[in-house]
């Protein structure tokens, strides 16, 4: 493996954990990015089941405190929810700077001029544990966030994302009606 498609793998094993710490959108603008992908053919077969992994993001606390007006959340339902949000923080936060840490690591090893396959090995897997334990988190802490909620605000919050992703559509058009406000691309 030459050295530019190691660099192209450690920029994407870097890219999914931030892409996870996006602030979420009250109006269901993180669906977006999915939407544009698929109009413009890029992505895979495997990609909606790696989208699905995300962990059902519509139900990470921080989103659900933002459409807190629209689901009439309970003061205790706040409560708990702000306390989920906080605690995750506090536990990703932690796992972001393992990661950060074995990542620089691996840089060194990398650019050595005689790189060290074992040092290599080593910190790229603690890297990806440390990134595999960050998403293992998210996952458990909005299903926690979930349940959080009723079965009544869980259809209201499953309705709304689907309108949402019904107004970003316009008659008759197959993609996004544009993206973060901008007009659709066309012709590529």
């Amino acid at each position: 493996m030459n050295l530019p498609t190691r660099t192209l793998g450690l920029v994407l094993l870097m890219a999914i954990p931030l892409a996870a710490q996006q602030p979420m959108m009250a109006d269901s603008g993180h669906h977006a990015h999915g939407d544009m992908m698929m109009e413009h053919g890029m992505m895979g077969p495997g990609m909606p089941d790696m989208m699905m992994m995300m962990g059902n993001m519509e139900y990470s606390p921080e989103h659900l405190l933002a459409m807190n007006g629209e689901l009439s959340l309970t003061a205790q339902q706040i409560m708990a929810l702000t306390a989920l949000r906080d605690q995750a923080k506090k536990s990703r936060d932690g796992t972001m700077d393992k990661m950060k840490a074995h990542m620089g690591e691996l840089r060194t090893a990398l650019d050595a001029a005689t790189p060290d396959t074992t040092a290599i090995r080593t910190h790229f897997l603690a890297a990806h544990d440390a990134m595999g334990q960050a998403h293992l988190a998210m996952l458990i802490t909005n299903a926690r966030a979930k349940a959080i909620l009723t079965d009544a605000q869980r259809a209201q919050l499953s309705q709304m994302h689907k309108m949402g992703m019904m107004n970003r559509r316009g008659p008759g058009r197959a993609g996004p009606a544009g993206w973060r406000g901008r007009p659709a691309m066309r012709g590529f």
